[in-house]
């Protein structure tokens, strides 16, 4: 690869996004956008689920194991 001239700091190539994309590919980048935005989705009504089962355990005194 010819790089072109410049200034010897800086650096050509890709980005750690172009470089990911480069090994997954657009379907696995979208794939992995998917997981991504599922487990926020997922992840904010599992502490909602948590929260309760704490407040559920502290007022009826349940002890850990």
């Amino acid at each position: 690869m010819i790089r072109p001239e410049g200034p010897p700091c800086q650096v050509y190539g890709l980005n750690g996004w172009g470089r990911l994309l480069g090994l997954v590919g657009v379907p696995g980048a979208i794939s992995l956008y998917l997981v991504w935005w599922l487990t926020g989705l997922v992840g904010v009504k599992l502490d909602r689920i948590i929260q309760l089962l704490e407040q559920i355990a502290h007022a009826t005194k349940v002890t850990g194991p």
